[in-house]
């Protein structure tokens, strides 16, 4: 007995795809790979249009209030002035209490208030972001230094402050808007209501 196996056809190798083939295979691919992924990428939020909460700086002036010896002025800004920051920095620059509140302006550029008591030269260098003194700005009859720090890149806009002294406390309206927008503000801090702490 023989215990060979049986010889049958040979098998032909496989055939190779055509290039035009392979080529629509390939697209049929991405196509079914981008029908996926871009309703997923239009589902997810985009940052530009994510909404921030409300910022109280009423409420959180009148916290403020109540843990420093100093009067916490709570400006009206200018109409269309969006709040996006307000706190109270238990030790900010130089290690004193300074009250912060910032806007996002009309011009999307950035304005805000810096207010200590008993400010030293450092607490101004700090919140100056070390810009040079550049001369002084009247705002309603009052004199106010103006500090000037030039962009780190083009494309950045220049960083300006105003800083203004009066009795114990030092007021900075600091930001990327222009001399104008941070002059309505400062404006606004000379006559700002101070916040009552909550009884």
């Amino acid at each position: 007995m023989s215990t060979r196996a049986p010889v049958g056809r040979p098998v032909p190798p496989p055939k190779r795809p055509r290039p035009r083939q392979a080529a629509r295979d390939v697209v049929l691919s991405l196509l079914a790979l981008c029908a996926f992924i871009v309703p997923l990428l239009l589902l997810l939020p985009q940052p530009g249009r994510l909404e921030q909460p409300p910022v109280d700086v009423d409420g959180t002036a009148r916290g403020a209030a109540a843990q420093v010896d100093f009067a916490v002025p709570v400006p009206d800004a200018p109409a269309g002035w969006t709040p996006n920051a307000a706190r109270l920095e238990p030790s900010g620059p130089d290690g004193l209490p300074t009250w912060v509140v910032g806007w996002v302006t009309p011009s999307d550029d950035y304005a805000g208030i810096r207010v200590t008591a008993g400010a030293t030269e450092r607490w101004v260098r700090d919140v100056v972001r070390e810009g040079d003194l550049a001369g002084e700005q009247d705002v309603d009859g009052q004199a106010w230094e103006l500090w000037s720090r030039a962009p780190e890149r083009r494309s950045d806009a220049p960083f300006q402050a105003l800083v203004r002294t009066d009795g114990d406390l030092t007021y900075a309206v600091i930001g990327t808007a222009g001399v104008p927008e941070l002059s309505e503000l400062a404006a606004a801090v000379q006559v700002a209501p101070v916040a009552e702490p909550p009884a």
